[in-house]
């Protein structure tokens, strides 16, 4: 396996310097085609090798949550707990959702691990049953007056999490870059164009002179000998 020559020893003194924060460290985990794309314009989106999907286990085997975007539980429905790699325990499952459009019958609402869904106070009331539903199901629903990343990161940080790795997907991922509230992004480049689709961060975007920097931290040619691993830490 051919490695940057950057050292761990520096990677972590980069990782060091989000102490003070009073939120949790952010990372960013992904698989992208080489045009930046989550998936293509009809859904596809399998696009990890069987070792990328070790690394996606092992790193939610290092976080204390793992969090998505409800489009992506609605689309994917996930399990988001540790499978190909030994671990002590799963993350605490945190799901974002503005709508509160989420069936109960999804994988992530079956406990243990835990999960932590967090809405706005008006759907919440709107969807008054399916509250109550999930929180019979041992779900913990958190309803916020007027809800942002900021507001769940806080709350998170209340509760102990202090590592959380961010999956999906790209409106979720755009919010927290434009917030600033990510510290890394890992991705994987998929030896495959899609030409359109779900982008990486799926938003507005940044007029160019605006648009975040960051640092190349490692990169990896993956096992598989087609795909590319990198690590890239934000620039305060």
């Amino acid at each position: 396996m051919w490695r940057s020559t950057l050292t761990s020893k520096a990677y972590r003194f980069a990782e060091s310097q989000w102490l003070g924060l009073s939120r949790p460290y952010v990372i960013v985990f992904s698989t992208v085609t080489l045009d930046g794309r989550l998936a293509s314009r009809e859904g596809y989106s399998r696009l990890s090798c069987e070792f990328d999907k070790v690394r996606q286990h092992r790193l939610r085997s290092e976080v204390d949550a793992v969090m998505v975007g409800g489009g992506t539980v609605r689309k994917d429905d996930p399990l988001l707990t540790v499978r190909l790699v030994k671990a002590n325990r799963n993350p605490t499952r945190v799901i974002v959702s503005g709508s509160l459009d989420l069936s109960p019958d999804l994988k992530v609402f079956v406990t243990p691990p835990p999960t932590i869904v967090y809405s706005d106070s008006g759907a919440c009331e709107a969807k008054r049953g399916l509250v109550e539903t999930l929180r019979a199901k041992g779900v913990e629903v958190v309803c916020l007056e007027g809800l942002t990343l900021t507001k769940v990161m806080e709350d998170l940080y209340s509760r102990g999490v202090r590592r959380v790795m961010v999956e999906g997907g790209g409106r979720l991922i755009w919010s927290l870059i434009k917030e600033g509230l990510y510290d890394e992004i890992r991705l994987t480049f998929s030896p495959s164009v899609f030409g359109s689709g779900v982008s990486l961060a799926e938003g507005e975007g940044f007029r160019g002179p605006e648009a975040p920097k960051l640092r190349l931290m490692e990169f990896t040619l993956c096992e598989c000998g087609r795909e590319i691993h990198a690590v890239y830490k934000r620039e305060c």
